[in-house]
């Protein structure tokens, strides 16, 4: 698999842009979007999830703050649904029974082994961590792209 784009949506709009302007411009296939909103608390960006989920392969990183909320992203027809481990630590397990759609982003190790132990396989973690995890798909923030682990 090919590198994500980072994309950060806020308040209806992707990088500042409207959702026309951005598809016009855009030539990536495959997006990592930001939800910055849900972060302070708003509401999920759900128009631009649908809008931009038929055109591109989505990860969407919305904080999600209980299980219900990653279904409502992987409903909207995300690809993979981007957790955090400060949510989830009492229901991890029935998340990953849920989908294995989900990627846990953290740079806490306790949160990736509690991840990898309820059966989750997809990460995003710092560069220094990722080789400690062969058994796991292992993906890194590189600059404004998140892509496969590669020594």
């Amino acid at each position: 698999m090919s590198c994500l784009e980072v994309h950060t949506v806020r308040r209806k709009r992707i990088d500042g842009k409207k959702i026309d302007d951005f598809v016009e411009e855009c030539e990536a296939s495959k997006l990592y979007l930001i939800d910055v909103d849900t972060y302070f608390g708003r509401e999920m960006n759900f128009k631009v999830y649908r809008e931009l989920s038929g055109i591109f392969d989505l990860w969407l990183d919305s904080s999600p703050r209980k299980i219900e909320d990653v279904m409502d992203v992987l409903i909207s027809d995300a690809d993979v649904a981007v957790i955090t481990g400060v949510y989830f630590w009492d229901s991890l397990d029935d998340l990953v029974e849920l989908s294995d759609n989900v990627a846990m982003k953290s740079i806490f190790e306790k949160h990736i082994i509690n991840f990898m132990e309820a059966g989750g396989k997809l990460v995003i973690l710092p560069r220094n961590m990722a080789d400690k995890y062969e058994n796991l798909d292992r993906y890194v923030m590189s600059g404004k792209e998140v892509c496969p682990w590669k020594r």
